[in-house]
């Protein structure tokens, strides 16, 4: 049977490369709006579990540089500093609050450190800290010294627990849980250390210049209002933005505003493909049902010879099987390789939190692509299946050679 079908699918190159290819592009498109839609929506959830802060105060000037979504996302990508003095201003609100204050030193490569790719180092204050404690733990940031660090879950270049950062070797005293943030690939140490660090860093004097001491200086200033108070926060934002200093970015409203623009972006992918996977299955359900009726001469010889019913349908399946196998295949690694080319440009223009689907969704997301076209290729055979068994062999011999 095996090499029946082999020949079969040879002696129809035409149909069978057109039918590979179409279910190959229909795969690959379903596979990779699904995986990088189940990516983001989980990367979003995740970031509002752990995000920690409420509000998130940065620099007037801060807003020229980058959008807030990735000063929000993407630890802030670019040096923005304001005076420390902004501190006591929001610590003196009424209500139950926590602040605690951010340094962002230069962006790491490994032309400098022995970390791999990109990684921004993070200054954090250990007394006060509640960011970084609810990814790590409290205990490894108060142990935080001039000598240690903390990474995120996507810094490599850790060899023997510790890392090299500008010819200094640190110990790495523990790894952040994964955000899907900028966060994963950052390394955090006490603010003393980053600033430190910054200060004689060439190309930064106007930076310091312009603000002052780095030792006077902080890039945000994280504040968490207990059980999300609204006039807390109201008050909150208000102290923030009549400081005539600082921008007050609220989490909530930025999420919103994020979860807004990717539910734009997903309906316009999931209009296409929607439209190019109703197409793809139609062509598949013309092609295999129009096939059948093609052979209706080659189906009545092989009842002739011997073949029974029974033989026929297996045959027409195991064509399909092989046909909707290769197609599956080729469009499941075409999916992968087109989400990491999909999920590029979409980050070019937005910035959103993305975690990578776990073995088991993205295994359930294959399920159902294959659930769905292999749904869609048994019914195009049945009718037609069905009308072949009920014709006489010679007859079918007949009428194949008329049509």
């Amino acid at each position: 049977m095996k090499r029946l079908v082999f020949h079969s699918l040879k002696m129809h190159k035409i149909q069978t490369a057109s039918i590979i290819v179409s279910i190959a592009l229909s795969v690959m498109l379903m596979t990779t709006f699904g995986l990088v839609y189940s990516g983001v929506q989980q990367g979003i959830e995740t970031s509002k579990a752990r995000g920690g802060a409420d509000i998130m105060a940065v620099p007037n000037d801060a807003m020229q540089y980058i959008d807030e979504t990735e000063l929000l996302y993407t630890g802030a990508p670019a040096p923005v500093y304001m005076d420390e003095s902004i501190l006591g201003k929001i610590e003196s609100v009424e209500g139950d609050i926590k602040v605690s204050p951010q340094f962002y030193g230069q962006t790491l490569n490994s032309g400098c450190c022995s970390t791999t790719g990109e990684t921004r180092l993070i200054g954090i204050d250990p007394a006060t800290d509640f960011v970084v404690s609810a990814l790590a733990s409290e205990t490894a940031v108060s142990s935080l010294d001039e000598n240690s660090v903390i990474v995120g879950s996507g810094v490599g270049g850790v060899t023997n627990g510790s890392l090299t950062i500008r010819g200094t070797e640190y110990r790495v005293v523990a790894t952040m849980a994964e955000t899907g943030t900028g966060f994963d690939s950052s390394i955090v140490a006490d603010i003393g250390v980053v600033r430190d660090i910054s200060r004689n860093l060439e190309g930064y004097e106007h930076y310091w210049e312009k603000n002052g001491d780095p030792a006077t200086l902080i890039s945000c200033v994280m504040i968490d209002v207990a059980n999300d108070d609204p006039s807390t926060l109201t008050a909150v934002k208000a102290r923030i933005s009549l400081s005539d200093e600082a921008t007050p970015l609220v989490r909530s409203e930025v999420v919103d505003k994020s979860e807004a623009q990717l539910q734009s972006v997903f309906f316009l992918l999931l209009v296409s493909a929607a439209i190019m996977v109703v197409i793809t299955l139609l062509q598949l359900f013309a092609r295999f049902y129009s096939s059948v009726w093609d052979r209706k001469k080659e189906l009545a010889l092989y009842r002739a010879i011997g073949a029974s019913k029974s033989d026929l349908r297996k045959l027409i399946v195991l064509e399909i099987e092989a046909l909707v196998g290769i197609g599956l295949i080729c469009g499941i690694v075409l999916g992968f390789a087109a989400r990491s080319a999909l999920l590029e440009i979409m980050q070019e223009g937005l910035a959103f939190p993305f975690m990578p689907p776990s073995p088991a969704l993205s295994v359930a997301v294959v399920a159902i692509i294959l659930v769905a076209i292999e749904i869609v290729c048994i019914l195009s055979i049945i009718v037609p299946l069905k009308q072949i068994e009920r014709l006489d062999p010679s007859t079918a011999m007949q009428q194949g050679d008329i049509d």
